[in-house]
Formats: structure tokens, sequence, C-alpha cells
């Protein structure tokens, strides 16, 4: 199984869209959390504004980096144009403690606190001007799971969540307690072939290691529909099959009618698979056989920033 996640790490990498220009660019920062120095990127506006900035904390998938999400998740060309500070974490050993138990790890040091590391992360980024009402995460795949973590164990931090190609790992479910609503969206295809959108073992199909379990994507949505106080009414949108070639096209499924007034966004990829959805056409042959199609009729990293900006922390 190390050799197909060395393999899954470098068709990602082939696949990658061209690096955006990071003017404002901070570079590297070390912070320590449970006695592991843990590190981050940081690209920063090249105008400073006139006030307190907000945050975009981008979570990579497992197996990948800070520097392949700061390269690859779309958050870039926002820096400048939307003046936010957009935020890439390193994880111990390139993968998220999620909360899956018994998922095989390279780092044979103390359990790290990742909840830990981004509460303290947050606190950086506010003492550093950030505005703490508008600090927000994201992430694909096992950066997807943190983030759904997050919101059970750290909600107080965000304005709102945006989890990828990513269920609820069963075993965080019994507690998580949010600390308080928040708006989250959920961007699933429901052809994954890693993360399956019915539910069960995450892992490739013929995969044997034990890498935890999920629920279904209604479950998770059933979840977090519950902790917003939403109805069971859905509002559907079909959007524009910009690209019917890629095999797939978007629904989105959104929960208005909550008690906190705090919205569920489902954008449900019909036959999309464990890719991250975007605008750019990329070179698919062995990736569409590993992972599945990739949606090339919205951009995730404009959907996922539309669904933050205007938002802000109570």
């Amino acid at each position: 199984m190390r050799m197909r996640s060395r393999l899954l790490a470098a068709v990602i990498s082939l696949v990658a869209v061209a690096p955006a220009a990071r003017a404002g660019d901070t570079g590297e920062h070390k912070i320590t959390v449970g006695g592991i120095e843990r590190t981050y990127l940081v690209s920063r506006p090249t105008k400073a504004a006139s006030g307190k900035a907000p945050a975009v904390i981008v979570l990579h998938g497992g197996v990948l980096s800070a520097k392949g999400a700061r390269r690859d998740m779309g958050f870039e060309p926002l820096v400048d144009r939307e003046g936010l500070i957009a935020v890439y974490p390193n994880a111990v050993g390139r993968r998220w403690n999620d909360g899956r138990r018994a998922v095989p790890s390279p780092w044979r040091g103390p359990v790290p606190d990742d909840v830990g590391f981004v509460r303290a992360l947050v606190k950086e980024l506010v003492s550093d001007g950030a505005d703490p009402a508008r600090i927000y995460v994201t992430g694909p795949s096992n950066g997807g799971m943190m983030t759904l973590r997050l919101v059970c164990a750290a909600a107080d931090l965000f304005a709102a969540a945006a989890a990828i190609i990513a269920n609820m790992p069963v075993d965080i479910i019994t507690g998580c307690q949010p600390a308080r609503p928040l708006p989250v969206l959920v961007m699933n295809g429901t052809a994954d072939t890693v993360i399956p959108n019915d539910g069960g073992p995450v892992g490739f199909r013929n995969d044997r290691s034990e890498r935890g379990a999920v629920f279904s994507t209604d479950d998770t949505m059933t979840w977090l529909r519950r902790f917003n106080g939403c109805d069971g009414r859905a509002e559907p949108q079909s959007l524009p099959d910009l690209d019917p070639a890629d095999g797939s096209n978007v629904t989105v499924l959104r929960w208005t009618q909550c008690t906190s007034g705090d919205p569920v966004v489902l954008y449900r990829i019909e036959g999309g698979g464990h890719r991250v959805p975007s605008l750019d056409r990329r070179p698919t042959l062995l990736t569409d056989r590993l992972l599945g199609r990739e949606n090339h009729d919205i951009d995730a990293a404009e959907t996922i920033w539309a669904f933050f900006k205007d938002r802000k922390a109570p």
C-alpha cells in the first residue's frame, strides 16, 4: 500500500495546474505544539488591507503537503484579487489526525494534536492581522475529513467550513459536539474511488490495510443539518454542464431553513471521482483510472470562496 500511496502522490503532482504568481508570499513559518515543531506557508495580498484581512486555512490531502496545496488548490489567484490571506499548514507525516483510528502513518513520535495545532495557528494569524471574525477552513480528502473534525471540535474558531471529497469519519461522531452552529459546504463525487459516497471503509477497492470508515455523504449531510437545526427540505439546483466530455455534472442541494440561521450546502458531483473540481482541463488518463473523473463545470476554490466571503463569526 505504501507503493500505492507514492503512486497516488506522483499522479496528483503530474496533473497539477501551473503555479500561480505569489506576490506577497511570506514563506514558511514554524510553531511548536505538543512538543512537535509544526510548519505552515502563508500568502498575503501585495497591498496591505485597510482593515483586518480574512484568512482561509487550506488543509492538504493525505500523502501531500502545504506546498502542493498552495500550488494546486486554486486559492493563490484570490489572494490579491480578494485581499485574503491563504494559509497552508503541513500535517505531521503528511497525514492529518482526522479522528480515524488505526490509520498507518510514517510518523513514529507522539500523536499529533492537530486540533491544538490549528488553534495555535489561528491565534498566530489573528495576532498578525487576520480578522478573527473571518477565519475559514477547507481541504480535500484527508484534509476534508480534518475539516469535519474541526467542525466537531473547534467550530468556535471559524466563520464557515468546506470539506471536499470527504465524509464524516465514523470514529468521531459520538464525541462530535460543535461549540456552535457553523455554515458548512460539502463537495463530493458520487463515483469517488477512495472516500465512498455510500459510506464504509476508506481506501481503494483492493486495499486491505485499515484506514478507518466514513459515513455516507447523505448521512454526513444529515449530521451537519442536525447540528445547525435545518429541516429536511433542500433546494436543488442543476448547474450548467459546461464540459459534457468530463462525464460528470453538478447538482447543488441547499438547506437554508435552519434554526441557527447557518446553511448547509452539498455540491454533488454526479459521476465525479476523488478529484477536486476545476475549470482547468488537465491530463487525466492515468488519474481517471485511479481516482475517477474530474469535473470541469465548477472551480472548487472560487465556489468555496463565494460561500465563505460574506460570512462572519458571531
